[in-house]
């Protein structure tokens, strides 16, 4: 039996998100300035581990030490645009974009990640 999608990000602060045969440890980062700050004056992300903006279709690399890919997803967790080694001060944005992962440089090639793919969120922490 196949899991319903993820209808609302909206209570979830982490999830294991299953992309195809892998699954990423994310954190949600929901209101406007911990989408604002991001990965901002946090620690190098793992391999597998992604942080989700949520209703955001624009993001900024203002500050970042590191360089980062960043998943564009849909309204159906359905990744529209992914952009690979997204150097620090730069800005970037995708029409139709609902959500946003920000992950390591090089991960969403080394997982495979692809335009096309619906992810699908188990919740790990709610409020």
């Amino acid at each position: 039996m196949e899991p319903k999608l993820t209808p609302s990000l909206d209570s979830i602060h982490t999830a294991y998100i299953r992309a195809g045969n892998v699954y990423i440890n994310a954190h949600i980062a929901k209101g406007f300035f911990a989408k604002l700050k991001g990965l901002l004056f946090k620690p190098m992300l793992d391999d597998r581990e992604a942080i989700v903006l949520t209703n955001c279709n624009s993001v900024h690399t203002c500050g970042m030490q590191y360089a980062i890919d960043l998943i564009f997803l849909n309204k159906h967790f359905k990744v529209i645009r992914i952009e690979n080694d997204c150097k620090p001060w730069r800005f970037y944005y995708c029409r139709g974009a609902v959500h946003t992962l920000e992950m390591l440089a090089g991960q969403a090639d080394n997982l495979c990640l692809g335009v096309g793919q619906t992810f699908i969120f188990y919740p790990t922490s709610t409020e």
